[in-house]
């Protein structure tokens, strides 16, 4: 399916009606981050901070653009991949503006919930979508010639680009950003300060996308790691996310002591919303890892296939 102008406009203008929908209907309830107003329900608990939604736009409306643009891909986006780069967008949206950002004030099991998205879903389907070509061909030649280029040219800007993306560093980074969130002292307070849990919530999207970005190699992008590695790395990961989940899941008292401070409007005790949230963090986030091993050993087989001879066969 080959995007055109008007195409572009329809799925632009359906993102709009639906962010409009979305502030008509929760206008006067919502509750811009922070949790719940006493007595609002939870499915009124939008997050109508624009900010979140209009980066998404800009995003998609980069995409969009850039599809538009390339006449002659020289390595053409699927319609799979077209669908992976938009849910990742869509679950983005779900963790950050939805009533997911307002509940997960209340309750742990659903700040889990919003975690794993933001650290794993979202990134990782964007990336999928192999968004690198199609986003720069989508910016203005001013931006092209007067911001990108310039910038992938400096030396500096290059050295800091390779160390960033060193497999060791983006790895203990992204587990680090995990165990470091997830420790009583720092989640109570970023439960407590919203400047603080903007920051948990950035600090978990970079991590997320810059360690997806190592692992599935986002065309025309070529990861510094074999795909046996990458494996490799996504088996290694599996063994903090357990020892985290299980600890969390398996205790015998609330650690989180912020969630006692706030209503629970699900109406379920803290020590089984700990239980859930520890769950959740353990079985899905070791299931993601098993999933997206099994997609590197997909490509790197498809990889393989391409080295081959092709077969001569006689007229």
């Amino acid at each position: 399916m080959k995007f055109t102008g008007t195409g572009k406009l329809w799925i632009l203008g359906t993102l709009g009606a639906v962010v409009a929908l979305q502030i008509l209907l929760v206008s006067g309830v919502a509750y811009a981050h922070g949790g719940l107003n006493e007595g609002q329900s939870p499915w009124t608990a939008w997050n109508t901070n624009p900010l979140p939604t209009i980066l998404l736009l800009m995003v998609a409306n980069l995409y969009l653009t850039g599809l538009v643009r390339w006449e002659r891909p020289s390595h053409p986006i699927n319609n799979w991949q077209k669908l992976s780069f938009f849910s990742g967008l869509l679950f983005l949206f779900l963790a950050m503006q939805t009533p997911i950002d307002s509940l997960a004030e209340h309750h742990f099991f659903i700040h889990q919930i919003q975690h794993i998205i933001l650290r794993m879903f979202g990134p990782l389907l964007i990336l999928l979508g192999a968004p690198m070509t199609p986003m720069l061909r989508g910016l203005p030649r001013w931006a092209l010639r007067g911001g990108v280029r310039p910038l992938v040219r400096n030396r500096r800007v290059r050295g800091f680009y390779d160390l960033i993306t060193n497999p060791v560093l983006t790895t203990v980074l992204f587990l680090t950003v995990l165990y470091l969130w997830q420790l009583p002292g720092l989640h109570n307070a970023a439960l407590r300060n919203a400047a603080l849990h903007e920051f948990m919530h950035f600090t978990m999207l970079l991590s997320g996308f810059l360690f997806w970005w190592l692992v599935v190699d986002p065309k025309p992008h070529r990861s510094r790691l074999h795909y046996g590695l990458r494996v490799l790395y996504l088996g290694l990961i599996i063994i903090p996310n357990t020892v985290m989940g299980a600890a969390i899941t398996f205790s015998d008292h609330v650690i989180y002591q912020a969630y006692a401070d706030v209503e629970q409007p699900l109406g379920i005790s803290l020590m089984t919303d700990q239980q859930l949230g520890g769950a959740i963090l353990w079985v899905p986030g070791d299931m993601m890892s098993v999933l997206v091993a099994g997609i590197v050993m997909i490509m790197w087989y498809q990889k393989e296939a391409e080295k081959e001879p092709q077969d001569i066969r006689p007229r």
